[in-house]
């Protein structure tokens, strides 16, 4: 029987590096973030950010048993640029990160094996100045809730969960994204049943990637 795995290793902070390389300067941003939605909104703040820059390249792993993930080489020749970002994060085995590498060409092509060093090592230098912590495994839950109930949901929310630093507020759509513990999941699915019983939640759904 497998061991059930409780914690995982990811970023300690957020972070920004920058390498330049014959002239061209790749600027590296890490990023924590638990589901989909979160990446995409980073890529968008990162492309409007740099909004004249020559690539975006990036790599993200969300999740675990096993975890999802993804890399893309923007546009640079195939192979030299995202891949070596989502090798960096392998390396240190962590997950729910994402790593942005944005590229300025400074004139000089670099050739393949030059990309490759380049962004791998802009990756490894945002990883270094982030750090690495060990996290305890959570479930992500998105709940939609009744418009009269929205504020007593949330106390309860809190009383439940033991602290307001695991929920997300959205009001105006009347929704509630939380985590819990692993070990607390039972619990979780017999609490949420509960309160759709009583008219609290109109309705509720897992989001992370398990």
């Amino acid at each position: 029987m497998e061991k059930e795995i409780h914690k995982y290793l990811t970023i300690e902070k957020e972070s920004i590096s920058e390498l330049v390389v014959d002239r061209s300067r790749f600027i590296a941003h890490s990023f924590s973030v638990t589901y989909q939605e979160m990446v995409r909104e980073k890529i968008l703040q990162i492309q409007s950010l740099y909004p004249d820059a020559s690539h975006w390249c990036y790599a993200w792993r969300l999740g675990h048993n096993p975890p999802l993930e993804f890399s893309t080489d923007a546009g640079e020749p195939h192979g030299t640029a995202g891949r070596p970002i989502l090798g960096s994060l392998l390396r240190s085995n962590l997950t729910n990160l994402l790593v942005i590498v944005t590229r300025y060409f400074g004139g000089k092509k670099l050739g393949v094996r030059g990309l490759i060093n380049a962004y791998q090592q802009a990756a490894e230098m945002v990883l270094e100045s982030s750090g690495i912590i060990e996290k305890e495994l959570t479930a992500e839950f998105v709940l939609t809730i009744n418009p009269t109930s929205f504020q007593l949901m949330v106390n309860q929310l809190i009383y439940f969960c033991r602290s307001k630093k695991y929920l997300e507020l959205n009001p105006n759509l009347g929704k509630i994204r939380f985590r819990v513990p692993l070990h607390r999941l039972h619990e979780t699915f017999a609490f949420l049943e509960l309160k759709k019983k009583e008219e609290f939640l109109l309705n509720w759904e897992r989001c992370d990637n398990q």
